[in-house]
């Protein structure tokens, strides 16, 4: 076994938790190490993978980040995960220096005053124990690191009621399709298509990223980097004095004395064994790696695994259940001009109902259509002249 020399604090993990954690721990002059289970990669690398995707495989989120043999993560058609039951669904996380930010839309809405109240207001779920004007300045402070684009225009804003300050960036603008879908549907059925709070530069640089020119590319990456993830601050991080092991599979976490944690164990590649000793340990290998590491930690003290007196680690997991139409229309939209996902109407998600149905968030999806067209092409047999028309 190898001793890696220890630090302050050890975060496991070099995704969005890991690496604004670190950041506000280097900033008041802690010393950080992180491990990182997948490989560390350029964004020319990802973008190269990208293009050498078949046709078909364009669409996959995590096709572009082909995991390694020790660190795997959940790929189209493969059993990294074992899912069971009629609620199973397909991950798409992956094991990346940067994490999943690598291929999200960059989507950022808060959440509501009443998100936070569903039994005081509707009877059902569990009130949160504090209230969201506590939550407030800790979304200001998140979207600050993150670089957040949104309206200035209150009646533009979601939730609808005063921010106590303003988005980093001004919001982008709509393209043709949005522009005409956000008529449409004020004159038709009243409702208000938003502009998203998303984590991308809007007309400006921010953190050494550029602005956003519309490639209409957001997932499964940012050619550019005007979005943001989580690797485009990897190199900042080391230049304020951090260490990031990558290929490095943390496996188990070692207590000691009072049940305090003592030091996280890893695999590298060649499975030598390292252990790493800390004053501090933040876990922030995202929802399925976290409780799967607290779990595999188990030892007598705690023979469940770690920080599960409970028995809740692992459980009650939810995802976002999404319902996708695909709609011709009697006159062209022009989609595909910005981000993937750029506009959304937010007020269909609150009322009274909530009491016997969740809310719902309607969006037009920006995506560029020249994939699917030329799938629908090629499957009606279509060659030559007619295949281009």
């Amino acid at each position: 076994m190898t001793q890696t020399t220890s630090a302050d604090v050890v975060i496991v993990g070099t995704g969005v938790v890991g690496v604004v954690v670190a950041e506000q721990l280097l900033d008041a002059g802690h010393s950080v190490l992180m491990l990182e289970a997948g490989p560390r990669v350029s964004r020319a690398e990802v973008v190269e993978n990208y293009r050498n995707l078949p046709l078909g495989l364009k669409g996959s989120a995590s096709s572009s980040y082909p995991p390694k043999p020790w660190a795997p993560h959940p790929m189209p058609g493969d059993d990294y995960l074992q899912l069971e039951g009629p609620d199973s669904y397909a991950q798409t996380y992956i094991r990346y220096a940067g994490g999943s930010t690598w291929h999200w839309a960059g989507t950022s809405w808060r959440l509501t005053p009443e998100d936070m109240r569903l039994n005081s207001l509707y009877g059902v779920g569990r009130d949160w124990v504090f209230d969201y004007d506590t939550l407030d300045p800790y979304y200001n402070m998140a979207e600050q690191k993150l670089g957040i684009c949104g309206p200035s225009d209150p009646a533009l804003q979601w939730p609808p009621r005063p921010r106590s300050a303003p988005y980093p960036m001004p919001p982008l603008p709509f393209s043709p399709g949005e522009e005409k879908f956000t008529r449409v549907m004020k004159e038709a059925l009243g409702y208000t298509n938003l502009p998203v709070s998303q984590a991308r530069n809007s007309g400006m640089p921010y953190d050494d990223r550029p602005a956003c020119c519309g490639n209409n590319n957001c997932v499964p990456v940012c050619p550019i980097g005007a979005k943001y993830d989580a690797a485009t601050a990897l190199n900042r991080l080391e230049a304020k004095g951090a260490v990031i092991l990558s290929n490095a599979v943390a496996h188990r976490i070692e207590t000691g004395e009072g049940n305090r944690i003592e030091a996280v164990h890893y695999l590298d590649p060649e499975r030598q064994e390292h252990r790493v000793t800390g004053k501090h340990f933040v876990i922030a290998c995202n929802a399925i790696e976290t409780p799967k590491l607290l779990l595999m930690s188990a030892d007598s003290r705690n023979p469940n695994g770690l920080a599960n007196s409970s028995d809740q680690v692992g459980r009650n997991m939810m995802d976002h259940p999404q319902l996708g139409l695909t709609l011709t229309l009697d006159e062209p939209y022009w989609l595909g001009q910005g981000p993937v996902v750029n506009s959304g109407i937010m007020e269909t998600s609150q009322g009274d109902f909530r009491a016997e149905h969740a809310g719902a968030y309607f969006r037009m999806n920006n995506f560029a259509r020249n994939r699917y067209e030329t799938f629908n092409a090629l499957a009606t047999g279509k060659v030559g002249r007619a295949l281009d028309e």
